[in-house]
């Protein structure tokens, strides 16, 4: 009972407190938010765009498909260009992206994450997309820095490397089952010759394990998907460009109300100093 009376005490005396110099935690509370706008209305703008990508050096270096695994060296590359921001390093980042060392400055963030997708069960698989933070003071150089990225990914010596190793294995491979499917033509006419059937001769699928009667067609289909993946996996593709954007960000609201609050405990202090 006495604590509960305690308590009311000190909260009424603070009430009381903040009611005599209410004039000055409002000069304090006012001041803080005004400059917080002031700060604001001056600072170097920003804008914050986003683009959807997609790396195939995991399948450069052979990688299994494994959770979060899939495009994690990709995402290494990109989040590496933040420590030469973040060092002010720019004529590195010009160096890195290709570009002018006046576009590389405009840059303050590059983040990579990791794309997931969950499932029925409320479990996330990540997915072999990522997704760029790109944060710039001119908005105008956003179209640079995307093709900036491209050359970064091309012309760096470890993806380069295994790029070049995947396209010639592909075309040995290719080169492989072409000879392949020529050879198993010729066994089908000499066997049509002498009235063999062998076209029911049953191959494995090194891919998925599964049993096919058509060797030919099964290899043909091998051979197109090697293709398609050598013409279309990229050291980087974006599935979505970056979006342009005009509207600059700020955090007046946040700021405000922090500034606020600090003012508010300054105000207090005051005042329980010049009371005191």
């Amino acid at each position: 009972m006495t604590e509960e009376l305690n308590l009311k005490e000190l909260f009424a005396n603070f009430v009381k407190f903040n009611s005599r110099n209410f004039k000055m935690l409002l000069v304090f509370v006012c001041l803080g938010i005004l400059l917080v706008i002031l700060f604001q209305k001056f600072k170097t703008p920003y804008y914050e765009t986003k683009a959807i990508c997609m790396s195939g050096i995991s399948e450069y270096e052979r990688q299994e498909q494994v959770e979060d695994l899939s495009q994690r060296t990709a995402i290494d590359l990109v989040n590496h260009l933040q420590i030469n921001i973040d060092n002010k390093d720019f004529n590195q980042i010009a160096e890195a992206l290709g570009v002018s060392v006046s576009i590389a400055s405009t840059i303050k963030k590059i983040e990579a994450e990791q794309l997931y997708q969950q499932d029925m069960d409320e479990k996330f698989y990540a997915l072999n997309k990522f997704e760029i933070l790109l944060v710039v003071y001119d908005n105008n150089n956003i179209v640079e820095i995307q093709d900036g990225l491209i050359y970064y990914f091309e012309n760096n010596e470890f993806v380069y490397n295994y790029h070049s190793k995947y396209l010639e294995s592909n075309i040995s491979l290719i080169s492989n089952i072409d000879s392949e499917i020529q050879l198993l033509r010729n066994i089908r006419v000499e066997g049509a010759k002498n009235n063999l059937d062998i076209s029911s001769v049953n191959i494995i699928s090194g891919k998925d394990g599964k049993e096919l009667s058509n060797q030919i067609v099964s290899l043909s289909h091998l051979r197109e998907e090697i293709k398609m993946k050598q013409a279309l996996l990229k050291p980087l593709v974006y599935v979505q460009s970056f979006a342009h954007v005009d509207q600059k960000e700020d955090d007046i609201l946040v700021w405000s109300l922090l500034a606020g609050l600090i003012s508010f405990f300054i105000g207090l202090i005051v005042a329980l100093i010049r009371e005191v």
